[in-house]
C-alpha cells in the first residue's frame, strides 16, 4: 500500500491577521496533484487540520472542497484524518457519517474504547490490505485522572503511562483485527499528535499538556507498529533515528521563524514486519515569507530592496540591533509604499533588550533613589546610547527631578504667598 502522510495544515492560519487563502488553495491543489501523479492508496493527515477549533467559512470550503476533489478525481481509496490540538474534536466529528460514505475516516476525540480508533482497510475487491489505528490528539483527561498535591514529575509520568497504555489498546485491536480479517500479514500503521522526546520544535510549537513536558519516549510505541505518522512538530524528522516513526511537519511554513524547507511522506509498505520505503515530496513555496533583521538603516536598506524586486511577499522587521528608533514602524511603510510587499509586523528587541527586567539587581527597593534607578535604566542601555546623549538624558531627567521636587500643589498655591520670591 501506498500511503501519503502530511499533517499541520493549520488551515485558516494568518500572519499576525494577514490572510493566506490563497497559499493555502495553492498547498491542497499540490496534495491533489500528488496524490494522482504518485498513485496515493491512502491520505493520512496527523491533526491540526485547521488553525482554529472555530475554523473561518473559507477554510471550511477548502477543506470539504478537497476531500471532494480526492475522491472525484483520483484513485486513492482511504482517506484517514484524526484531531490535532488546535482542531476541535467536535467539529471534525460533525461530519462524520458522510465523510464515511466517501471512505474518509475521521477521528476527532479520543474513544472511551481505543479500540474503535482501529479500522480495516480494504482494495477494490474487499480483500484486506492494511490496518489503521487512528489515535488523535490525547487530551490530559483522556489519559489521567487528576490526584490531589500531585506534582509536575507524577502529572508528566502519568501521561507517559497513559499514553503508552492507550496504544497498547489500540494495536492490541489492531492484531485482533488482523486475526479476524485472516491477514495476519497486512501491514499496521498507527497515527498520533504528539510531542515525541528527543524530537526538535520550532518557535510556534509548545508542551501540549499544563503542568508537565509531556514528551513521549519513542520506546512506549509497540514494535509491531510498521509505520508511525505523527504530527504536531512543524519540522519533518524521524523519531529516535527510527525511519519508520517519523513526523512529516507542516507542509507550508506557519511563521517567520519556521524552514522554508518543507516536504511530505510518501511510504510503501507491504507485509508486516518489513520496512517500509521512506521518500519525501519537497512541497514549493506557495508565497514568499521574508524576514528581516539588524539596524534600522539596515533594516530600511532590505526593504528598499525587497520593494524594487516588485514581488509579493510577507515581511516581518525585527530591530535587533542600534538604538532604539521610536519612527522605525512609520519609515518601514513609507519604504514600503505602493509595492507588494505586505508588512504584517515590525518588533523592537532593542527596547525590551534595555528594559530593566528581574535579572537587575537592587539591594532595597524601599530606599532606591529615582536618580538611582535611572542610572540603572542607562547602563541597561550602554550601547544604545554615546556619552554625548547619556550627559544630555542625565541632566533632563535632573531637571524633571528638580521640577517634581519643588512642584506646588493647588492647596498650597492658595495659602502662598504672592511675592515671585516666595518659596513653599
Amino acid at each position: 500500500m501506498r500511503i501519503l502522510h502530511t499533517s499541520d495544515l493549520h488551515l485558516g492560519r494568518t500572519l499576525y491577521g494577514a490572510r493566506r487563502d490563497e497559499a493555502f488553495e495553492k498547498l491542497l491543489a499540490w496534495l491533489l496533484e500528488q496524490i494522482k501523479v504518485n498513485s496515493v492508496e491512502c491520505l493520512l493527515i496527523a491533526g491540526d487540520v485547521f488553525d482554529s477549533a472555530t475554523p473561518s467559512h473559507a477554510a471550511q470550503n477548502l477543506y470539504y472542497d478537497f476531500l471532494t476533489a480526492v475522491k472525484l478525481q483520483t484513485n486513492c481509496r482511504h482517506v484517514v484524518i484524526t484531531s490535532g490540538n488546535h482542531d476541535s474534536a467536535s467539529f471534525l466529528n460533525a461530519p462524520q457519517k458522510l465523510l464515511s460514505a466517501m471512505g474518509v475516516v475521521v477521528v476527532g476525540a479520543a474513544c472511551s474504547d481505543p479500540a474503535q480508533e482501529v479500522f480495516l482497510l480494504k482494495n477494490p475487491s474487499g480483500i484486506p490490505e492494511a490496518v489503521v489505528a487512528a489515535v488523535p490528539y490525547l487530551r490530559e483527561a483522556d489519559i489521567r485522572t487528576s490526584i490531589e498535591h500531585e506534582t509536575d514529575e507524577e502529572k508528566d509520568q502519568q501521561v507517559i503511562e497513559g499514553t503508552r497504555r492507550h496504544y497498547e489498546v489500540v494495536v492490541s485491536a489492531a492484531d485482533k483485527l488482523r486475526k479476524e480479517a485472516l491477514a495476519p500479514d497486512i501491514p499496521l500503521i498507527a497515527a498520533g499528535h504528539l510531542f515525541a522526546a528527543s524530537c526538535s520544535c520550532g518557535t510556534e510549537e509548545r508542551s501540549l499538556y499544563i503542568g508537565s513536558l509531556g514528551q513521549i519516549p519513542a520506546e512506549i510505541f509497540p514494535e509491531t507498529i510498521d509505520y508511525l505518522a505523527l504530527g504536531h512538530l512543524h519540522r519533518a524528522q524521524c523519531v529516535a533515528e527510527n525511519e519508520s516513526r517519523r513526523y512529516a511537519g507542516s507542509p507550508l511554513a506557519l511563521d517567520f521563524g519556521e524552514s522554508k524547507n518543507k516536504s511530505v511522506v510518501l511510504v510503501d509498505l507491504e507485509k508486516a514486519g518489513e520496512p517500509a520505503r521512506i521518500e519525501l515530496l519537497e512541497v514549493p513555496c506557495f508565497d514568499r515569507l521574508e524576514q528581516v533583521c539588524g539596524t534600522a538603516d539596515e533594516i530600511l536598506a532590505r526593504l528598499s530592496a525587497l520593494a524594487s524586486e516588485n514581488v509579493p511577499m510577507f515581511c516581518e522587521v525585527v530591530h535587533d540591533q542600534g538604538p532604539y528608533a521610536p519612527k522605525l514602524a512609520e519609515d518601514c511603510r513609507d519604504a514600503l509604499d505602493s509595492s507588494p510587499v505586505v508588512l504584517v509586523r515590525v518588533m523592537s528587541r532593542a527596547a525590551a533588550q534595555n528594559r530593566i527586567s528581574a535579572a537587575d539587581k537592587i539591594s532595597d527597593v524601599h530606599t532606591i533613589t529615582p536618580k538611582a534607578m535611572f542610572s540603572l535604566r542607562l547602563e541597561r542601555a550602554a550601547d544604545g546610547f554615546s556619552e554625548k546623549d547619556r550627559s544630555r538624558l542625565i541632566a533632563a531627567h535632573d531637571e524633571v527631578l528638580f521640577e517634581l521636587e519643588n512642584e506646588t500643589s493647588p492647596s498650597q498655591n492658595e495659602k502662598a504667598p504672592s511675592s515671585p520670591s516666595a518659596v513653599p
